[in-house]
C-alpha cells in the first residue's frame, strides 16, 4: 500500500497518484436523519482498515475518530494534529451507514 499524505491548502504536488480507493470526509451529526442514517461504533488498525471495505472512489462519512491518546477529532478540530499514527494505531471510528 503507497503512503498516506495530508496535503494542505494550496499545497500540490505534480509527483501524486491519483488514489484509486476510498476516501473519507468529516460531517455533522447534528444533519443525521435517523430514518436515512445508522451510526456506526468500531475500532480499527489504521483508517485504511475501513476504507479497504469500501470500492473506489467511495466516500465515507466519519463522525469522530479517537485515538489511543483519548483526544476526539471530529468537524470542528480537525486541523489540531492527530497526536497519533491515522495509517496504524488502533483508533474508534464512528462513521454513518446509509440505509436503504
Amino acid at each position: 500500500m503507497r503512503p498516506f499524505k495530508f496535503l494542505q491548502d494550496n499545497d500540490y504536488d505534480d509527483d501524486i497518484e491519483v488514489h484509486e480507493g476510498a476516501s473519507w470526509v468529516f460531517g455533522r451529526r447534528e444533519y443525521v436523519d435517523p430514518n436515512r442514517y445508522e451510526i456506526v461504533e468500531e475500532y480499527h488498525y489504521g483508517i485504511h482498515s475501513l476504507l479497504n471495505h469500501y470500492p473506489s472512489h467511495y466516500i465515507v462519512t466519519i463522525l469522530t475518530i479517537t485515538g489511543p491518546n483519548g483526544i476526539i477529532h471530529d468537524i470542528d478540530n480537525e486541523g489540531t494534529g492527530w497526536g497519533f499514527d491515522i495509517t496504524s494505531d488502533l483508533i474508534r471510528i464512528e462513521w454513518l451507514r446509509f440505509l436503504p
